[in-house]
């Protein structure tokens, strides 16, 4: 009988690992019962590729045998026996094909006769056959750092052309050993993988392995490390004013990251609770417009990169507040003379830039009021008193910024009509 040529039988090999079947092959178990005048089978020939293995022999035309039974022994099985594959019905075959085994694998194979009554020949002469190695990974791995919540790994595609796709696969500097699929990259020119929503300033240890068109999956690439971009530094040294008129300034030294390019700005009306955003501020001064003599407000500041990546808001805030009202005036004396209300008082503090006297009186039902400003002293003269009516005198200090202190303690006086003195 003649052999088939090599080429062929790289046929058949590819057929097989296409996921094809060889026909007439029936699998058994059991030990098997010798007939010592069953012909055996001789001259067996092997082909192999990365899963699977091929056998040519020569047939046997005996017509007491029906067909051929296929041992196999895998190194790496516990039993470390022979074990019946294939059994082949048909005496008139002369080839089988061994799939789903692994790459770079030697394995042992014998094979034997049997007749009607499942008796076996002796074995054959035992063939050793190693299937093709796995291909290695890609050759070049890098991981791009530095970036905001995200890594990004690069690679060189792979040559050869079984290759459809990539595994990733990610690791942590705490647990290095403990290897996790991320994801999948198709198609074997793909060369790029971003692995997002990442924390900021974390570290993580890749490896990218080469899926192949027949399901397998290579081993992992040389391990690389990458840190995602961390946050920003904070500013430092924030101060806030105490003592301007209806504002509050900030300042602060800039922070020492590079890439910083805004600050925000937080208050809040207690030193504990929620701080609102109040204002995105390009330089390391802010001046808040409160409108409203001493107030108080708490502030927190924190910088902002050219990626969006924003600093850790301070624990401790920093106070500020509004210049104050002046302090109420106090009244001295109040009297009438030569038909005229005089009234003096004295400050409490040194702000008064000038005095107002806001008086009022009863007309009727109605309540009138008058305000005389900018009295500079700390005397009033009212020489537009009318008999019989009773007047009500306040000071107000104003200082230099406009600002008013809350109303003196009230005085009254009372002009009398000339029949009443």
């Amino acid at each position: 009988m003649k052999f088939w040529t090599r080429a062929l039988f790289y046929g058949v090999l590819a057929i097989i690992a296409t996921g094809c079947s060889t026909k007439g092959v029936i699998v058994t178990t059991g030990e098997p019962e010798i007939k010592g005048d069953l012909p055996s089978v001789y001259s067996i020939r092997s082909i192999s590729s990365m899963t699977a293995v091929g056998l040519e022999w020569q047939m046997v035309p005996d017509l007491k045998i029906e067909g051929y039974r296929i041992y196999r022994l895998d190194p790496n099985s516990e039993e470390k026996k022979l074990k019946r594959i294939a059994q082949i019905s048909d005496r008139y075959s002369t080839h089988y094909v061994d799939t789903k085994l692994r790459p770079g694998t030697e394995y042992i194979y014998q094979m034997s006769t049997y007749d009607k009554e499942g008796f076996e020949s002796k074995q054959s002469a035992p063939v050793r056959v190693r299937t093709a190695p796995m291909i290695h990974s890609v050759s070049f791995v890098r991981a791009i750092t530095d970036l905001p919540n995200r890594i990004k790994l690069i690679w060189r595609p792979h040559q050869d052309m079984r290759v459809v796709g990539y595994v990733i696969e990610r690791a942590t500097v705490k647990y290095p050993e403990k290897w996790e699929k991320q994801g999948e990259v198709k198609n074997r020119l793909s060369a790029e993988y971003m692995d997002k929503n990442l924390g900021d300033g974390e570290v993580y240890i890749y490896c990218v392995r080469c899926k192949l068109c027949n399901g397998l999956v290579t081993g992992p690439s040389q391990p690389v490390k990458a840190i995602t971009k961390p946050l920003p530094l904070p500013p430092s040294e924030l101060q806030a004013s105490m003592d301007l008129p209806k504002k509050i300034r900030l300042s602060w030294k800039p922070s020492p990251t590079r890439d910083v390019v805004y600050y925000k700005v937080y208050r809040a009306p207690f030193a504990i609770g929620f701080y609102s955003y109040r204002a995105k501020v390009e330089g390391t001064s802010f001046e808040d417009q409160v409108g409203e003599d001493g107030k108080e407000y708490y502030y927190k500041v924190t910088a902002v990169d050219k990626d969006g990546l924003e600093s850790e808001m301070p624990e401790a805030p920093v106070v500020g507040a509004t210049l104050g009202k002046p302090a109420a005036p106090t009244v001295t004396a109040a009297k009438i003379a030569f038909n005229q209300a005089i009234i003096t008082w004295e400050p409490v503090d040194n702000r008064a830039d000038h005095y107002n006297v806001i008086r009022t009186h009863w007309e009727g039902l109605s309540k009138k009021k008058k305000v005389f400003t900018n009295i500079y002293g700390t005397k009033f003269v009212d020489k537009t008193m009318r008999p019989g009516v009773k007047y009500t005198y306040r000071i107000v200090e104003v200082d230099v910024h406009g600002i008013e202190s809350d109303p003196s303690k009230e005085v009254e006086l009372y002009l009398p009509k000339p029949d009443e003195k």
